[in-house]
């Protein structure tokens, strides 16, 4: 069972290849499905379909769950993948922690995910990947999994990353870029994407968004990004950088950004401003229990010390929320989505942030528009972007008509 380059191969043959590739999407998508489901979904033949599935049995990537339930007439044998044809890594290259998970194609995690630190923000780039390399190798070793199951892989990682495989924010090479370096390592086709998309494809997938068309994924960390679907596929813009709604320039600020601008919504209500805030105000003697010293304050201790009644660190949630919901305001004219899912770091506090972002929302709303969108929260939690990776594997695979690759 190799991966085939569709581009080389004859006219017949790659017909059938593309068949049996529908095919394996449409048990990836439904799980389960019997003959003449396969028929109407592919517009097939029953014949056709017959020998396909036998084809697909033999071949080691479909097997037969037996008969179904009857609808009206004779039970029908019911198909699915075989989960252990192949299986998919996925990486989730964070600021602070490393994710490695291996999938089936059941969308399964096999054993656990297994958590590293990260090096990505404080070393180069050779010990990042040399670090990435040994966490894999022991992760297969851990999972007593063989490399050769492994037929394809999928990264998200912070920062601005194009459609092409450049990232811009980390993780940059001359000549180069981190998807080629990654293949040349792995030596398996790699797909890559921005963490806030591999959020959304995961929310779209087995989370919050799962059953919206047109949904906006809202990750608030240390720093904040969007991922979003719209009309049911995800989108990412022409170059695939569409997305960076931390950077849209918020009202009444006139900090400086990170990013070189002024004024930008992480400079008021991400993470790291939420945590400057916090220090400034301690070093001031502001009175608080968030932390005796300025430089033990982080974003999760602005937490406990909110969940814990701490009238300031909640001032400091509040603030950034209402920041957050004028910034929706904008994107709920622009986009008129069904859906806003609230990601990241910050849902420990969602009974605090919640109203703050609703309350701005409706401030800032239309009414018609803000009365058909509806607020809510992830229910991943830490682990929207490592599930995110097989979702963008599988997108690509089987959504993507130039990509060269597929699991058949």
């Amino acid at each position: 069972m190799q991966i085939e380059n569709k581009h080389t191969l004859p006219g017949l043959k790659e017909k059938r290849y593309q068949q049996k590739k529908d095919i394996i999407r449409d048990f990836y998508r439904f799980e389960t499905l019997s003959k003449p489901e396969i028929c109407r979904l592919t517009n097939m033949t029953t014949p056709t379909i017959s020998k396909i599935i036998d084809e697909l049995i033999e071949e080691g990537w479909v097997i037969d769950q037996g008969q179904g339930a009857s609808i009206g007439g004779k039970r029908p044998h019911i198909f699915s993948l075989n989960p252990d044809a192949a299986y998919i890594m996925g990486i989730d290259l964070g600021r602070e922690q490393l994710k490695i998970a291996i999938f089936s194609l059941r969308k399964e995690i096999i054993g656990c995910v297994q958590t590293f630190p990260s090096l990505l923000e404080n070393h180069d780039n050779t010990a990042v990947l040399q670090d990435l390399k040994q966490k894999i190798e022991k992760s297969l070793i851990d999972l007593n999994i063989p490399r050769s199951k492994i037929k394809v892989a999928g990264v998200s990682l912070p920062g601005l990353i194009d459609s092409d495989g450049n990232s811009f924010t980390y993780l940059t090479f001359n000549g180069s870029n981190i998807r080629k370096k990654l293949e040349e390592m792995l030596g398996m086709p790699v797909f890559i994407d921005n963490d806030s998309s591999t959020m959304a494809l995961a929310e779209h997938t087995f989370g919050s968004a799962r059953e919206a068309s047109h949904a906006l994924c809202v990750s608030i960390s240390e720093c904040i990004g969007m991922g979003m679907i719209l009309n049911g596929r995800p989108y990412t813009g022409f170059k695939g950088m569409a997305g960076e709604f931390g950077h849209i320039r918020i009202s009444g600020s006139e900090d400086l950004c990170y990013c070189g601008k002024i004024g930008c919504l992480e400079t008021v209500a991400a993470g790291r401003s939420i945590v400057k805030a916090a220090r400034q105000a301690i070093e001031s003697g502001r009175a608080t229990a968030i932390a005796q010293r300025a430089d033990a304050v982080t974003l999760e201790s602005i937490i406990r010390a909110a969940q814990a009644d701490d009238i300031f660190a909640i001032e400091l949630l509040q603030r950034a929320s209402e920041h957050i919901g004028e910034a929706l305001a904008c994107l709920i004219h622009l986009f008129n989505p069904e859906l806003i899912v609230i990601g990241g770091k910050i849902t420990d506090a969602q009974d605090i942030i919640l109203s703050s972002i609703q309350h701005s929302i409706d401030k800032y709303t239309l009414t018609r528009l803000k009365n058909h969108c509806e607020l809510k929260t992830s229910i991943l939690a830490g682990n929207a972007c490592i599930l995110g990776t097989l979702s963008l594997v599988m997108e690509h695979l089987y959504y993507d008509t130039e990509s060269n690759f597929s699991l058949y």
